[in-house]
């Protein structure tokens, strides 16, 4: 038996088999052993492919959860009779909607959907990089069915994590529980052909390991020959098509009412090991391990598409993944249910896309009120700001007035102007210490008169110096500094360089925001020129351009924030 994956979710496995009906299990969540099961009567149409009446399958449901004690809230793994189910060669490099409608094209050329809509799912089952393509196995289901079988699973609250066709599935019930013998065997990738035959048909697959090579459905109306005639006619067909089959196990499983396995099994011409099992009125056995508490008799007939239901969420390896509500799917609309007091309310994805768009809007009037209240307080505080400006010029002319007509003022408003006009140099110093980017450094300050400045600096990126000279202009707007020196620096050279920088590699910048030129850079016989670019060498940069490294240095424009 392959592997029991432990789960805390736990998954309700249900099952539409013609003959059958309606089958419900539940899974022991610590070992593969079916702890509930039953099942209940209702009508297949062979002819139209889906449930005869919704209100009966419904009524089913809500049956058999009762009798085995099941919430109504749970969460349900759904498999129906097969459809469609067919390959399609496609190239590799296409996306998932190309393949959508790759699918959907094909799928219409069925009979059935001459008359509606298919919905599908697809599974990639090869992929070929050397030629560039991709095999698929697709299933398709009729719209109409799928969106009536939603809403009874919708009206009684039961969450519906997945829709799958029966032919897929019984392949993953026959691995969960072994019944090929394969981890007996410590082989798993035998060539074996699985041999289905229903009410109206029989299908043949041809797999190696998990994964399908071929498959094809064969029409036949069981029920229009005598037992022996049905019989007869089954093995001939599936004897002319066997040996395009090649495999070393025939598995033959019996879904038909009046065709026992093991009868059938004497009539085919096959001449590797042969294994049989029954899921009608000859079944022996269950297909899988059942507790004391579920009835033999009723479970012998339990179908692997049913353990294929109940295994979807206990198996590490995803085999033949054709879920109609997974990502793969083109119905595009799984949903769950929430329970709010005694009403059902459906989520689906159009739903969610509409609260999303809510969310987007109000957080779009949270920010413009953010917005909104910070212009506010900017705006007063640029008038503070002009208010002060406006004192300190009236202080000048009356300093400069007193100054003009050679008078003398004594030493109070001597200091208290000299305070004044120091106002501006110690803003700028209070400025660059405490609106410093974090990633952002100064390596020279030069202030004169107040209003005389110079600044010098790195930065690990631009945003952060264009960020540092605004606010420099915001402590002081009726200065004429600007960005006059912007360029590219090179990468760190040495592990000596003193600056914490998280990425080795990363590229910096270096500036100068002025109104003046820098004494740093016109010293005596280019010696300040030297002695910066000695430092910058010690702290393992070096400007593009320097030796070592010949790329050119980023010339930018001198920026000015009003403009």
């Amino acid at each position: 038996m392959v592997q029991f994956v432990n789960t805390t979710k736990q998954i309700v496995g249900v099952s539409v088999t013609p003959n059958l009906g309606v089958e419900v299990a539940v899974l022991d969540k610590k070992s593969p052993t079916v702890v509930k099961y039953s099942r209940r009567f209702i009508e297949y149409n062979l002819a139209t492919r889906e449930i005869q009446d919704y209100a009966a399958f419904k009524a089913a449901i809500v049956e058999l959860f009762k009798e085995l004690d099941i919430n109504l809230k749970s969460s349900v793994y759904l498999t129906l009779p097969n459809v469609h189910l067919d390959f399609e060669n496609l190239p590799l490099i296409i996306g998932d909607e190309a393949i959508n409608n790759a699918i959907l094209s094909k799928a219409e050329d069925s009979y059935i959907f001459k008359r509606v809509e298919p919905v599908s799912a697809w599974t990639d089952l090869l992929t070929n990089s050397q030629t560039d393509k991709r095999l698929i196995a697709y299933s398709s289901f009729q719209e109409t069915a799928i969106s009536q079988i939603k809403d009874v699973f919708l009206e009684l609250g039961i969450t519906l994590v997945g829709i799958e066709t029966s032919h897929t599935a019984t392949i993953r019930g026959l691995y969960f529980t072994d019944a090929l013998g394969f981890s007996k065997e410590g082989n798993k990738d035998v060539n074996w052909n699985l041999l289905l035959v229903n009410s109206n048909s029989y299908a043949l697959f041809s797999l190696k390991g998990t994964r399908l090579i071929d498959y094809t459905e064969v029409p036949l109306a069981i029920k229009s020959f005598s037992t022996e005639e049905a019989y007869q006619a089954i093995a001939t067909s599936v004897s002319q098509i066997l040996p395009n089959f090649p495999a070393k196990k025939l598995f033959i499983l019996s879904q038909a009412e009046d065709i026992c396995a093991e009868v059938l099994k004497t009539q085919i011409v096959f001449d590797e090991e042969v294994l049989v099992h029954d899921s009608n009125k000859y079944s022996k056995t269950p297909p899988i391990d059942i507790s004391s508490s579920v009835i033999q008799n009723e479970a012998a007939a339990m179908t692997y598409a049913l353990v294929g239901a109940l295994a979807c969420d206990h198996m590490e390896e995803k085999i033949l993944d054709l879920n109609l509500l997974s990502k793969s799917s083109t119905t595009g609309d799984a949903y769950f249910v929430l329970q709010a007091f005694d009403k059902v309310i459906p989520v689906t994805q159009d739903i969610v896309k509409r609260v999303l768009i809510a969310l987007t809007v109000v957080l779009a009037v949270i920010c413009l009120v953010i917005f909104g209240i910070f212009y506010l307080i900017n705006m007063q505080t640029t008038k503070q700001i002009n208010d002060y400006q406006n004192k300190i010029n009236t202080t000048k002319q009356e300093i400069e007035k007193i100054m003009g007509q050679g008078g003398v003022i004594d030493i109070e408003t001597l200091i208290t102007n000299i305070i004044d006009k120091n106002k501006h140099a110690i803003n700028f110093y209070d400025a660059i210490s405490t609106d410093i980017p974090p990633s952002l450094w100064l390596q020279y300050y030069y202030n004169k008169n107040g209003d005389r400045v110079a600044i010098e600096g790195i930065s690990a990126n631009i945003a952060d110096i264009y960020n540092y000279y605004k606010n420099l202009k915001v402590v002081s707007p009726q200065s004429d500094i600007k960005l006059n020196k912007l360029q590219i620096m090179a990468e760190i050279n040495g592990e000596e360089f003193d600056i914490a920088a998280p990425d080795l590699g990363s590229k910096y910048y270096e500036f100068e925001i002025s109104n003046v030129n820098s004494p740093r850079n016109k010293g005596a016989d280019g010696q300040d020129d030297k002695n910066a670019k000695q430092q910058n060498n010690n702290n393992g940069l070096a400007p593009l351009g320097s030796a070592g490294n010949t790329a050119p240095a980023a010339k930018l424009e001198p920026v000015d924030i009003n403009n």
